[in-house]
């Protein structure tokens, strides 16, 4: 029988070593996409069919009402997904999806066949484990991505998009020029990860 130091040691070790899930790594479903592919339908009476793209490969369908979303997992689990509408200061209410924990939010990641919100899947994000320098680092990339450019700090800061206001730009810039003040001091070893900025390329948002 293994002694209890020798077994309470290899769950520390076992703790420890196993690596966090990262927000940005992992699949989700995002109230901002279906907005964007307009798949609400326009009366409380009719329902939308979607079929699942290519950004959502867990899933068969979705089958869309304005009062929930009924996911048909690839695994053949329905799991449904209650909706509420808040009001915006745009005049029109925006949808926002329901966590099983009660927590309303822009998106739902998917882990161990359904779906659920961060917390729920105890899912970090990647600046929670970096050091001071390569969060402001990982910050500034994510603005540069913002405006349209590229992540590295070595390029030129990007114009400004087309439909951005010019205050707006000008304050993010501040932004990325306070960021990378104490960043181009730094010898880096090795690159930021590219797949971390792949949520915030196709979708520029963070819940």
């Amino acid at each position: 029988m293994m002694p209890w130091q020798l077994a309470a040691s290899n769950r520390r070790h076992d703790r420890h070593s196993e690596r966090r899930k990262l927000v940005e790594l992992t699949p989700h479903l995002s109230i901002r996409d279906l907005l964007r592919w307009k798949a609400f339908p326009k009366s409380y009476d009719k329902t939308y069919l979607l079929a699942a793209p290519f950004k959502l490969p867990f899933v068969k369908h979705l089958v869309i009402s304005c009062e929930t979303i009924e996911v048909h997992h690839v695994s053949g689990y329905i799991q449904p997904i209650l909706l509420r509408w808040i009001r915006t200061g745009f005049g029109r209410h925006r949808p926002l999806l329901t966590c099983r924990c009660g927590r309303c939010i822009r998106r739902l990641f998917f882990r161990h066949g359904s779906l659920a919100c961060r917390h729920c899947h105890g899912l970090h994000y990647a600046s929670e484990q970096r050091d001071r320098i390569t969060r402001k680092r990982l910050s500034a990339a994510k603005l540069r991505l913002q405006l349209g450019g590229w992540p590295d700090f070595r390029e030129p800061l990007p114009p400004k998009p087309k439909w951005t206001h010019r205050r707006t730009y000008q304050r993010i810039r501040n932004e990325i020029q306070a960021l990378e003040a104490k960043v181009r001091t730094t010898q880096f070893k090795r690159p930021l990860n590219s797949q971390l900025f792949a949520y915030h390329v196709s979708c520029g948002e963070k819940s």
